[in-house]
């Protein structure tokens, strides 16, 4: 059997593996789409694959994605990663279903590195962030390696991919960065990356404190987050 979504309605499906690369009609939606291989993709696919991920059909491009999906390898997440700068949401969707099937936590670092370094709208960030918390705590090093860097050279990633870095460590609780976290919130140049790491040090070092700002309006949270950050800063003795 093959299982795979639709690509117009997100519908999971399941068809008997004989119908592989035949047309099949989804119960949900009644459109048509053809049916994905069940076969895992072998190195020798993914050039192939890698082309068809920037196909100008939205269905190639999503069945390219499910087929990465099933390529245990550095290189497919390469291309998932950089593939996630799509402008189809539907892509994207199917990118992070095919990263979270790998499992490989280092997608997580590299997802966050590579839309620092392009252009890419501030909604798909935030997508980003939401997909991969996900992973769960194994997300947390690649993350931490990105705050390290960025200690050193505070312009080596985009201000976004850092406030995302820092977004998902405080969604994680990871208390293993909260020193790096502070540093963020006392020393980096731009103040959106400030503010973002004084609400994830309060997420990880007051956790029920946070709750009360998180029920503040947006534009009422900045100066609580700020003060209650100094406090968890000096509560853990971190030298910034």
């Amino acid at each position: 059997m093959i299982t795979f979504k639709c690509l117009h309605c997100g519908e999971h499906m399941t068809v008997p593996a004989s119908l592989a690369g035949q047309t099949e009609t989804c119960p949900s939606c009644l459109d048509t789409m053809t049916v994905p291989s069940g076969k895992t993709p072998s190195e020798a696919d993914l050039d192939n694959l890698a082309r068809q991920l920037r196909h100008p059909d939205t269905k190639v491009r999503c069945q390219a994605a499910a087929q990465l999906g099933k390529c245990k390898s550095l290189k497919a997440i390469e291309l998932l990663v950089r593939a996630f700068r799509d402008p189809d949401k539907f892509v994207r969707a199917q990118i992070t279903d095919s990263l979270r099937q790998i499992g490989d936590p280092r997608a997580v670092g590299m997802l966050v590195r590579d839309l620092g370094g392009h252009w890419v709208s501030p909604e798909i960030v935030h997508e980003a962030v939401r997909e991969v918390v996900k992973f769960g705590q194994p997300a947390g090093e690649p993350l931490i390696e990105i705050l390290t860097e960025t200690n050193k050279n505070p312009r080596k990633y985009e201000p976004d991919a850092v406030r995302a870095a820092i977004m998902i460590l405080g969604l994680l609780g990871e208390q293993k960065a909260l020193s790096l976290i502070a540093k963020m919130f006392r020393r980096h140049f731009d103040i959106h990356v400030r503010d973002e790491a004084a609400y994830s040090l309060v997420m990880i070092g007051r956790p029920e404190q946070w709750q009360d700002i998180s029920a503040l309006p947006a534009n009422k949270r900045r100066s609580p987050a700020r003060e209650q950050a100094k406090e968890v800063i000096k509560e853990n003795h971190i030298l910034v």
